[in-house]
This record gives structure tokens, sequence and C-alpha cells, in this order.
């Protein structure tokens, strides 16, 4: 009797494991699709609005299977790409904003520890209203979570140089930091370079730089270069 009690809790246990993986399967499945997309977007490559409407319905029929907090957090990204091809008057893109916030608040309950994710927040908080403090607070848990993550360097700059004079001293020095470690990055350069003259920067980039004498001079012959 003990042997065949055992062989039916195994069984039971099996299948319990067994519906609980499948629908994390089937959301894997499903989510097929958005993958190549996802390194596209990694890249900074051009994304089409085809394509971004297929990565929304991928990621959403993966939620459907299984709460995932990355695939919550990757929705709202190609949501926070979709409003940005929409006009400022189109009432599309408020709601894409609003759509994309939800899902990335939704993603970070699950995932709290992802800094990809509170930087996405703060994005697509910006874009609702500015520098407001909602955007601030997401800058800031990002940074908290990960302070020097090289792959977010860009995201960084570009967020805490827009709420430069709301940051602590030692959140602007943390920021000047990630300029140093970008610049480090030749392929990143005429980003920085770009950004600095579009956004009026130039006079933090050179003080990030300071420190490193050469860099100053590099970013310098850039700068002349990209002005003329």
């Amino acid at each position: 009797m003990k042997s065949f009690m055992v062989v039916i809790l195994a069984l039971l246990a099996g299948v319990s494991l067994i519906a609980l993986g499948v629908p994390r399967v089937i959301a894997e499945l499903v989510s097929i699709p958005s993958a190549p997309l996802l390194k596209q977007i990694q890249a900074r490559q051009p994304i089409e609005t085809e394509d971004l409407e297929i990565l929304i319905a991928s990621q959403r029929s993966g939620i459907s299977w299984s709460l995932s907090g990355r695939k919550w957090t990757d929705l709202g990204l190609a949501q926070m790409l979709m409003a940005e091809k929409k006009k400022s008057s189109d009432p599309d893109r408020l709601r894409l904003i609003n759509e994309a916030i939800y899902s990335l608040k939704t993603g970070l309950a699950v995932a709290p520890a992802s800094p990809f994710a509170w930087t996405r927040l703060a994005f697509a908080e910006t874009m609702k209203a500015g520098q407001s403090p909602a955007a601030l607070s997401a800058f800031r848990f990002g940074l908290g979570v990960a302070p020097y993550e090289p792959s977010l360097a860009l995201a960084r700059i570009s967020l805490g140089f827009a709420v430069w004079p709301d940051l602590r001293p030692a959140e602007q020095r943390m920021i000047l930091h990630q300029v140093r470690l970008a610049w480090k990055q030749r392929e990143e350069r005429k980003w920085l370079v770009e950004y600095a003259i579009r956004e009026e920067r130039i006079n933090l980039m050179r003080a990030a730089l300071l420190r490193t004498p050469d860099d100053l001079a590099a970013f310098e012959q850039h700068l002349l270069r990209l002005s003329n």
C-alpha cells in the first residue's frame, strides 16, 4: 500500500511540474518572433512600425501564457518606440506612452532589480511629462540597482544631463564617470559629440573629460570636425 501511495504521489508531483512548465514553454514559443527584433533594437538599428507591431503582439502572447517581468518590460520598450513614431499631436502617442509606463511598472513589480527596466521607465516618464519627479525617481532607482552598467552609459548620460540641476553632487559625479566610460569605446564617440552639440551639453562633456587630457583633446578634435 505504501509503495502504491508513493507512486501515486510521484505521478501527481510530475503532473504538477508539467502543468507549471507547459505555460512557460508555450510563452517562449509564441515569443520567438520577438528575439531578432529585440537584438535589432539593442544594436541601435532602425526598426519599422510593422516590426514593432509584431514585437508587441508577440510579447502580449507570451504574457498571456506566463507572467514574466522581462516580457512586460520588453513590451513597454516596444510601446515606447512605437510612440516615438507618432506625431506629438496624435492621440495614439500618449496612449502608447501610458501603456508603456503600465507595462514597465508591471514588469518591475515582478522583477524590480532590472536597471534596464528602470531606465526605460525613466525615458517613458520623460516622454510623457518631461523632466518630472516620476522620471527622476525611476532614473535614480536604476542608478541604485547598477551604478556602473556599461551598456546603459549612453542612456544614463542622456537622462542624467537632462535632469542635471536636480541631481545630487554624488549623482552628477556618477554621470560624468559614465561619460568617461563611454568615451573609451571609440564607436560611441560620434554619438557623444553629436549629442553634446544637439543638446548644448558641450561644457558638461568637457568637465567629464577634464581628468583625462588626451580624451579631452580628442573630444575637441571631434567637436571641431563636426562643427565645420
